[in-house]
């Protein structure tokens, strides 16, 4: 039996699909009251619980020979450490002494590239030694929290677990029902790239295909050496380059640019995270996510390519077959707003109706009530 956390996210749900397509047994645990919309159609245990409640995850372990551990939480906001400590840090300590107590016979971590300490720019990023973890050289909360689920892990294997963790970089492609922040990012290229001109600035990242990713998971659970570390990138991108990818792909011609000054993008972050808090929304983007585009992304993949056989595929064909994901997922929700406003027009209408016939009522009631007087 495999178990699976964080099976509804973007990674969870492909991996489950290409894991069921292998007939593989698999038990998924998810959160209380979790919609499983991109999990349609898989035939498999659902394991109900929080990922920091020790119990529950004890429960959904029992039975299992392999796990695979994704629940977490990504935020490139500030001011939710807490969080991000009791889900990413203590979530993993709890799937590591349940593995241990358990008896697993594997687990598959997936930590993050931003776990690793970032060397100057010049520098590939390679896997770091059990030594760099944890630490607190990195930017960001969710960066060191992550990095010290990984020395979790770490600790758990020096017990005697047997655990692979890998290191993906952006994951973007087709799956990403619940929209992360790359999905949203390249939404907002699809709705605005019939426009003659973009804003943009200037910045590049690795970005990674979701089922390339999940195709190593599966290898790295079936070959991979325990105790080490695997870096799963795919292909550096600029900003610039992607934008006029995107735009190329859907309008077949170039789209002008206007690359804003870093300062103007900085400040821009600024009054955006501002008024995100204040609504309670999620910001499009904040300066963490600006100081990532700006940060070292020339990353070594080597070590996976010659063990498990890792091979990312090109990134034009990422993003053509994500753009037609997302421009499926667009029309559904047109759909589904067209069926809401139908509806709710449908309830005025009978509303209405009802209405002028209580009206209508009320009008013969008092008629009929004058006719009887006069009779009498």
């Amino acid at each position: 039996m495999i178990l699976v956390t964080g099976a509804s996210g973007h990674v969870g749900n492909v991996l489950v699909r290409q894991l069921a397509e292998r007939n593989e047994p698999l038990r998924l645990f998810m959160q209380p009251n979790e919609t499983v919309v991109s999990l349609d159609g898989i035939n498999c245990e659902i394991a109900v619980g929080d990922i920091r409640d020790a119990a529950a995850v004890d429960r959904a372990v029992k039975g299992c020979n392999k796990v695979f551990h994704l629940a977490g939480i990504i935020d490139i906001s500030s001011g939710h450490d807490d969080l991000l400590r009791t889900v990413n840090v203590e979530g993993t300590r709890n799937i590591v002494n349940s593995c241990l107590a358990n008896g697993v016979d594997r687990l598959v971590y997936v930590s993050t590239i931003h776990a690793i300490p970032e060397p100057p720019h010049g520098v590939t990023i390679k896997e770091a030694e059990r030594r760099a973890f944890p630490s607190q050289d990195l930017l960001g909360p969710y960066a060191k929290s992550k990095s010290a689920a990984t020395d979790v892990v770490y600790k758990g294997i020096e017990q005697g677990l047997d655990a692979v963790i890998v290191f993906p970089t952006g994951i973007i492609g087709p799956g990403d029902y619940r929209g992360s922040y790359f999905g949203n990012f390249l939404s907002y290229l699809l709705k605005n790239s019939r426009r003659r001109s973009l804003p943009c600035f200037k910045g590049a990242y690795d970005f990674v295909d979701v089922r390339d990713v999940s195709d190593a998971l599966i290898k790295a659970m079936n070959h991979g050496e325990s105790g080490q570390g695997y870096i799963l990138s795919g292909h550096r991108i600029t900003l610039t380059e992607m934008f006029r990818e995107v735009s190329q792909i859907v309008n077949r011609r170039k789209v002008r640019l206007v690359i804003f000054p870093l300062w103007l993008v900085k400040f821009g972050a600024f009054v955006i995270t501002f008024f995100a808090r204040l609504f309670r929304r999620r910001p499009f983007y904040t300066m963490y996510s600006i100081q990532v585009l700006e940060s070292n992304s020339e990353v070594d993949n080597s070590k996976a390519r010659a063990k498990l056989g890792y091979s990312p595929r090109p990134m034009d064909i990422t993003l053509r077959e994500t753009i037609e994901f997302l421009k499926g997922i667009h029309a559904d929700n047109r759909a589904k707003r067209r069926e809401r406003r139908r509806a709710k027009a449908q309830a005025r209408a009978a509303k209405c109706r009802r209405a002028r016939a209580r009206i209508a009522a009320f009008f013969k009631r008092l008629r009929g009530g004058k006719t009887s007087t006069m009779a009498l």
